[in-house]
């Protein structure tokens, strides 16, 4: 479930490089009355999974990449809109607490299950291989997406939030694409996958032999080092939140719903995420949105270096954020109320600010 972390070894230590300025945010001001733990039981809450089944609608339509892309509409007549782009291993189920809050907050959602996961089409040979023949075709998938939904002719703001790897994704679309988004939120974006103490270039060499040699032997896509079939972890030990009531609850999304299921990733994933995360990062001043990232403080799963050098490339927009939470870990969006609170007031703060023409980029 969530987010793997991927275990590469190697004695050479990491390059560390400067931080950019960033505030840090260790207070609890609830103050879009954002839901709390106390109202959360182990499959989320009796009014968030009412909201969600009256309100949540499926929609899917065919990648020009082949495969079915299974998507959720949140529409209930509000002025403004966001689209969400998840990361690697998650379903749009893990997303019903933050669409109930985002709604009330006077927002229509619209979710994507990336290609591979969640309840789209499956790749790599099996149901549970997280693979991707190119990094690209995520990226493809969303711009036909954000397409369908016609979002500049149907709501007055239009924003595009996404978390780890979606955020890889977004960052790729808002470079290369014409798009109807006036600013980006980024939580625990994925611009450099922790990898130990192997360095980005041993990895990427490591995981394309290893893609070429499975592919001489095998139609399975090979899994990445230490990781395998789905597996529901325990909370205990995990290094995604601390909170185990969301810990639960995102679990029991995978429990009920058997299908969106997905283990680890494959070698050949591994080789494009690396090789797409640094694009996003050299590419980042062709962004022209502002945008705020949230950085987790203890994240184990992406470094805080690629974050930093994404940020301090994008000198285009003045009013850009960048946002430590001290101490949350990766799974922002499921922590603690203490770091999930003001990580999302954040957010709602910057795209109030962009409803009110305050966030301004040079062209």
């Amino acid at each position: 479930m969530l987010e793997d972390k991927i275990q590469l070894e190697d004695k050479t230590q990491l390059e560390n490089k400067a931080q950019p300025e960033s505030k840090t945010e260790n207070f609890l001001d609830n103050k879009y009355h954002l839901n709390t733990e106390a109202l959360l039981d182990d499959q989320f809450s009796p009014a968030i999974n009412r909201f969600w089944n009256e309100n949540a609608k499926v929609n899917t339509f065919e990648s020009i990449n082949g495969g079915t892309i299974h998507t959720i509409h949140i529409a209930t007549g509000q002025a403004n809109a966001i689209v969400i782009s998840q990361g690697r291993n998650e379903s749009t189920l893990k997303y019903k607490e933050l669409v109930f809050e985002l709604n009330q907050q006077g927002y229509d959602i619209f979710l994507i299950d990336h290609r591979g996961q969640g309840l789209s089409s499956r790749l790599g040979g099996d149901a549970h291989r997280g693979h991707v023949q190119e990094f690209q075709d995520y990226v493809v998938d969303l711009t036909t997406f954000v397409e369908t939904l016609q979002l500049d002719t149907k709501y007055h703001s239009r924003f595009l939030l996404s978390h780890s790897m979606g955020g890889t994704i977004s960052a790729l679309y808002l470079q290369q694409q014409a798009h109807p988004f006036q600013a980006s939120a980024f939580f625990s974006p994925m611009f450099s996958i922790n990898l130990g103490a192997l360095p980005a270039f041993l990895a990427k060499l490591i995981s394309y032999i290893s893609d070429l040699i499975c592919a001489w032997f095998s139609d399975l896509a090979c899994y990445a080092p230490g990781s395998g079939p789905y597996f529901s972890n325990p909370f205990e030990g995990n290094s995604l939140t601390s909170s185990e009531k969301r810990y639960r609850s995102a679990l029991s999304t995978f429990e009920i719903n058997t299908k969106t299921q997905l283990g680890g990733p494959s070698m050949r994933w591994v080789n494009e995420s690396l090789y797409a995360s640094e694009k996003a990062i050299t590419d980042a001043a062709q962004i022209d949105i502002p945008m705020i990232v949230i950085q987790a403080g203890a994240d184990s799963i992406v470094t805080a270096e690629g974050q930093q050098a994404f940020f301090a490339n994008n000198t285009r927009c003045q009013h850009n954020q960048f946002i430590t939470i001290a101490n949350a870990q990766h799974e922002l969006l499921l922590e603690q109320d203490k770091y999930r609170i003001p990580a999302i007031t954040a957010v709602l703060d910057f795209f109030k600010q962009s409803q009110q023409g305050k966030l301004t980029c040079t062209k």
